[in-house]
């Protein structure tokens, strides 16, 4: 396939990055599989090829407004990657550069997640700033319209998917890739500064998320245990927006004179030698994401020290493949250093666990993770295919997701649950049958008051269904058209999202009629086929004008889903009532005021 990587950084242009550092390490290995790779990175000069890859360089516009230069950039690299043809594109959420290709459709989009602006800012300030509100939405955007979401650890992909509000469930871990190879080799050249004999090297930018602030409280006794003992920081200073961290290191400065060193940033090529020669590799971030200078330096063989409780825990395996102290904790760092500093053996232990520790990052192991994903995002996205009713028993769930703040019918998805649920709740305690019921959404909340049973034909939503309800909820795996249920066995039933999805609409409702007891409620929804709701939900139709048009003519059901995905008129769901028994006592609308996109009846059993 045509896969176009999206990467601001660049190694070869700039000190580093993780961004970068990924696309250059994944690209070739991508392209080692038969891919055709292309990177879209910044600034200036010729469009060439490095290791199997094309790298095409663009001068994103710099504007004295920040916010016109980011849309501006996004645009320009939405534009390039529709030129080049991408069958796939993949872009770390940082600086939305690919948000305007999730806005406007096109490729499929797999957003990787990197540390969004957001948490950048909470780690090193303390407090979101103002002037990044508009990134922060754009990235936040980005996310929530890309047809996939991947994240180099558990510890991003369950704090994002929390503070995002996003479903966990659509977020691919996979961690990010090395190639030990080319990191051993780069580590074996000579070192571009002098070096001391024994340093302990902390290597990231200086900020206060990176932990420097901890380290340089715990250096001191460190290298007041070990005379011979120099400390290297090697990276870029932050300045202000980094919580002001480069102060602390004045200071050490001072203290020590002539044993703190700050070379300052290097090239990735250039610091790995320094990296493979340190006597220890510090990383006391406050939280990460991932660190990819953890897994290069325990591919050189090199100890390393970090924290837990984030993504350094899902790399390093304690006391076997390096060491973890708690975050923020400078006593427990300063004694770890002093503990491990001085000790020959436990360091050479610890080394040769590294090393074995890193193969398992190796990017010839990450790559075939990654094409699945993009499989997938393909299959997602807007295309000729359409869709069979093997959907429902095998992953309809990653299309059937109405608690996405990016889905278009969020709002009136939640207030048709919402009028059901209230209604229900008011009346006596019943045995209710929720039909077609998915991850439980309505079970939940009713099982408080009342004796529930769920029934769908999808393993997958029923095992949702059951981490979200309580433990007496009864759960079956049923086909809607042929419940296995007597007649009239429950008090009421309940059947939300479902009658769009069954071949024939007197025939379901019939039988949600069958399984009820006379004079009891029944209460389902039908999806208008007056088509005119659509024009209020661009976003449906992925902004695109010719898919709406096609949309609209196969009465509001998308292109790909149109064989087995059924809209109906007001006056076949009034006759399909009639016909199953049934008398409405109310009718609710949900949608725009001119044409709603659901009718929600509540009907009754045997009554005149």
């Amino acid at each position: 396939m045509r896969v176009v990587l999206i990467s601001r950084e660049h190694p070869s242009r700039t000190s580093g990055g993780g961004i970068g550092t990924y696309t250059m390490t994944i690209g070739p290995a991508l392209a080692g599989r038969g891919h055709d790779v292309e990177v879209l990175t910044e600034g200036p000069g010729e469009e060439h090829v490095e290791h199997g890859v094309h790298v095409v360089p663009l001068e994103h516009p710099s504007l004295p407004p920040r916010t016109a230069s980011r849309l501006l950039t996004a645009r320009q690299v939405a534009h390039a990657a529709r030129r080049d043809g991408a069958e796939v594109v993949q872009a770390a959420e940082w600086e939305a550069e690919a948000w305007w290709i999730a806005r406007t459709g096109g490729s499929p989009l797999v957003t990787r997640l990197a540390t969004p602006t957001y948490l950048v800012d909470m780690l090193n300030l303390g407090a979101q700033r103002d002037q990044s509100d508009l990134v922060r939405r754009m990235e936040r955007d980005q996310a929530l319209r890309s047809q996939a979401i991947v994240a180099p650890s558990a510890s991003i992909a369950d704090r994002v998917a929390a503070d995002w509000r996003l479903d966990r469930a659509r977020i691919d871990v996979i961690p990010n890739p090395i190639d030990g190879a080319a990191v051993r080799s780069a580590g074996a050249a000579d070192p571009p500064v002098s070096l001391p004999p024994r340093y302990l090297l902390f290597i990231g930018r200086i900020e206060r998320r990176k932990g420097v602030d901890v380290l340089a409280a715990a250096l001191p006794k460190a290298l007041a245990a070990h005379p011979e003992l120099h400390a290297v920081f090697l990276g870029r200073d932050a300045g202000a927006a980094g919580g002001d961290a480069g102060r602390r290191l004045d200071d050490l400065l001072e203290a020590f004179p002539g044993r703190v060193h700050r070379p300052g940033a290097l090239p990735r090529e250039q610091a790995l030698p320094v990296v493979a020669r340190a006597s220890l590799v510090v990383l006391p971030s406050l939280w990460e994401a991932f660190g990819f200078v953890a897994v290069e330096a325990m591919a050189l063989g090199r100890p390393v020290i970090a924290s837990s409780g984030s993504g350094f825990e899902e790399i390093i395996e304690h006391d076997r493949s390096g060491w973890l102290v708690p975050p923020g904790d400078a006593p427990a760092l300063a004694e770890a250093l002093v503990e491990r500093a001085g000790d020959a053996v436990e360091l050479d232990r610890i080394s040769r666990g590294a090393r074995v520790r890193a193969d398992d990052f190796e990017a010839s192991r990450i790559a075939p993770m990654l094409e699945r994903v993009y499989e997938r995002a393909i299959e997602r996205a807007d295309s000729p295919g359409h869709f069979t009713d093997a959907i429902y028993s095998r992953g309809y769930r990653r299309f059937f997701r109405p608690e996405d703040s990016g889905n278009p019918f969020r709002q009136i998805y939640d207030e048709k649950l919402e009028a059901v649920v209230g209604r229900l709740r008011a009346m006596p305690s019943m045995r209710i049958l929720d039909v077609g019921c998915g991850p439980g959404r309505a079970l939940a909340p009713l099982a408080l008051r009342h004796q529930m049973t769920g029934c769908d034909v999808s393993a997958e939503m029923l095992e949702e269904a059951r981490r979200r309800c309580p433990s007496h909820v009864e759960l079956v795996r049923a086909d809607a058209r042929s419940l296995p249920f007597a007649d009239e066995s429950f008090d009421a039933v309940i059947a939300l999202d479902l009658l769009t999805h069954l071949p024939d609409l007197r025939a379901g409702v019939r039988e949600l009629a069958r399984v009820a007891r006379s004079g009891g409620p029944v209460i389902f929804d039908t999806s208008n086929a007056e088509p005119w709701w659509v024009l209020a939900y661009p976003r449906y139709v992925n902004w695109r004008p010719r898919r709406l048009i096609a949309t609209m003519r196969r009465g509001g059901v998308l292109p790909e889903w149109s064989e087995i995905v059924r809209h109906h008129r007001a006056d076949e769901a009034r006759a399909a009532i009639e016909d199953a028994g049934l008398a409405i006592e109310d009718v609710g609308t949900f949608g725009p005021r001119w044409t709603p996109k659901w009718h929600l009846w509540y009907t009754r059993k045997g009554l005149p």
